[in-house]
Parts: structure tokens; sequence; C-alpha cells
């Protein structure tokens, strides 16, 4: 339904413990993409702590996968985005602060997630995240991570620095994905 709705990059969750997704979603979504002829990549949305993860998640279908700074040090980080790299994988390294950006291009990031979730507290932050997206230099690109729900907020990002947008919960606590995630994508360039 993501596919046919217009998705330019599909999210599987593959962490089981806190978020009940696994590998198997992956190489389930892979398949299922496939059977419909849509090349639509997948990122493989996970804390990545180690190269095996990454190895996994291409093993099971995945064209990117996530780097959160906040949970690796810098040297694993770029290390991570190598190896990545080398697996063939393209990896959206998630940051939330301009300190995190700092990191995440040393770490020669050329995607760039800002999530406007702030993660200690839990709580939305679109102003920060808006800050944080206009640092990001020209050439990267830049994502919004979390908080969007309408077309009115997709239409809002699309005058922003913001290549793009991770739209999650509410698309998937729709019932068919495909007309939502598709105004969304007509209200992306509208704006």
């Amino acid at each position: 339904a993501y596919g046919r709705g217009g998705a330019a990059l599909i999210s599987v969750l593959c962490d089981g413990p806190f978020f009940d997704g696994s590998y198997a979603d992956l190489a389930a979504a892979r398949r299922a993409l496939d059977a419909e002829g849509l090349a639509v990549p997948l990122l493989a949305k996970e804390f990545i702590l180690d190269r095996r993860q990454l190895v996994l998640a291409r093993e099971n279908g995945a064209d990117s996968a996530l780097l959160i700074v906040r949970i690796l040090d810098e040297p694993t980080l770029a290390g991570l985005v190598r190896d990545a790299r080398s697996l063939g994988l393209e990896p959206l390294v998630e940051v939330t602060t301009e300190d995190e950006l700092a990191v995440a291009l040393r770490a020669e990031a050329r995607v760039v997630g800002v999530n406007a979730r702030d993660l200690d507290t839990l709580c939305m932050d679109p102003e920060r995240a808006r800050r944080v997206l206009a640092a990001i230099p020209p050439g990267i690109v830049a994502l919004h991570l979390s908080g969007v729900k309408t077309e009115a907020d997709v239409a809002a990002l699309a005058r922003t620095r913001a290549d793009g947008a991770l739209v999650g919960e509410v698309l998937m606590r729709a019932a068919d994905p495909a007309p939502l995630l598709a105004a969304f994508v007509a209200a992306s360039r509208s704006a």
C-alpha cells in the first residue's frame, strides 16, 4: 500500500524488544514490493550498534539502515557509515541537535534525518527540528522525522530545507494508508 501510495522509501521496524518488529518483517516487505513490481527502497529501522545488524538488514532486503548519532560514539558511527556503504546500504543518520549534526557530517553522512521528537522527554520540538534542518548543508539529503500528521504538515515541511519526511504513526493507523500517503505526496508537490 505504501508503494502504491507513492512512498519514496519505506521504513520497516526491525527492533523486536521495543517495537515488535523483525528482520523477517523487512524480508516480507521486500517480497511484497517485488511481487508488485514496485522498486521502492527499504529502510531497516533498528537500534544499530554493530556491523552484524547491517549484514542482517542487507540480507533481508534493505537498501538503507538507520544509524542514530545519540546512541553511537563518533568512531563507531563513522565505522558503521563505511560498513553500511560497503554492504550496498546508504545510511540514514538520525540527529536531534546541531552538535549531533556536526558528528553526522564528520562521519560523511549523505542522508541526515532530523528527529523532531526530543528523545529525552519524548515531546515534539518542531522549532528545534526546523533549526537543525536549516543547518544541513546543500548536497546532503535532509529528512524530517516524527510528528507529521496532516497534509498541512507536509505542505509546511515542503517549504523548508527538508527534502522529505518520514511518516509513521498516522499511516500505520490508517486502514488503507495508500490514499493518505498519496495526499501527502500531492501536498509536498503543491507547496
